[in-house]
């Protein structure tokens, strides 16, 4: 047993240390793992609520009582203001559906080859976001504007086009995960973790990507008020809960910085010497 655990053990230790301080590749592969399990999990979700069509429809009569007991204007009157403007709801389109996975594959790959020491950070939020966000979806199927049988709302992408459900989206998309709205959580989500790394004056500009989101999903009539502010909640706890538990990586020198500073030293102490 002794022999055992003295062979064990250090090997334990150098995967603790591994996971600590990754290499470019340990991390490439914690994150395909990572959203894979995302993946599998909203696919999961998806195919769990598929057949909710009726219970999706009535929670999202729910949600419009209790917006306009609390005195929320209907998602309808932001729409009709750009409605009869056909390349802005074009624009507006195009945003949502090219801009949510896009703009956060490019931030996390962009983190993992500069950044890689905030890279275990952002993705204990991403994933703290994402699974919480699954959870209400699974737990509160909701109908989004455009699906739902109210009246007054317009179903831009079909109307107007681009419409990216005639090349089969529809069957990778979940049509009643309207709550809550990931497209504002991960945008928020991204928007703090730029302003957190990025040291520039400029970083604070990033906060229109979640603004924009929000004029988008609901002119594109995707999401309801409660939706985005939910995501909103989740993109913003997510990052605190990342922040707070999992601290920035140490990585190892690299060795031209070692080498350089061996170099520098030499003259030192040759110097020294004489």
């Amino acid at each position: 047993m002794g022999q055992f655990m003295e062979t064990v053990i250090p090997k334990i230790s150098k995967i603790i240390t591994v996971c600590k301080r990754p290499s470019l590749r340990m991390s490439i592969f914690f994150n395909i793992v990572a959203f894979g399990l995302l993946w599998l999990g909203y696919s999961a979700v998806r195919r769990l609520t598929s057949g909710s069509f009726q219970l999706a429809q009535e929670n999202a009569d729910r949600v419009v009582s209790f917006q306009e007991r609390i005195g929320l204007p209907s998602e309808s009157v932001l729409q009709k203001q750009i409605i009869d403007i056909d390349w802005v709801v074009q624009v507006a389109n195009v945003f949502y559906f090219a801009m949510h996975f896009p703009s956060m594959i490019i931030f996390l790959l962009w983190a993992m080859f500069r950044k890689r020491e905030w890279m275990a950070r952002i993705r204990f939020a991403l994933i703290s976001t994402t699974a919480i966000g699954l959870i209400i979806h699974l737990a509160f199927p909701l109908a989004p504007p455009r699906l739902a049988a109210i009246p007054g709302f317009v179903d831009t992408a079909k109307v107007f086009g681009p419409d990216p459900y005639r090349l089969g989206i529809a069957k990778a998309a979940n049509q009643f995960a309207a709550m809550p709205s990931l497209h504002v959580g991960w945008a928020l989500l991204l928007a703090l973790a730029v302003m957190s790394i990025v040291k520039s004056q400029y970083r604070w500009l990033i906060i229109l990507h979640p603004l924009i989101t929000t004029i988008v999903v609901v002119v594109t009539a995707n999401h309801w008020w409660l939706d985005i502010f939910v995501g909103a909640i989740l993109g913003w706890a997510g990052w605190l809960i990342g922040f707070k538990y999992r601290p920035l990586l140490k990585l190892p020198r690299r060795k031209k910085d070692e080498s350089t500073s061996v170099e520098t030293s030499l003259p030192l102490d040759a110097a020294s010497k004489e």
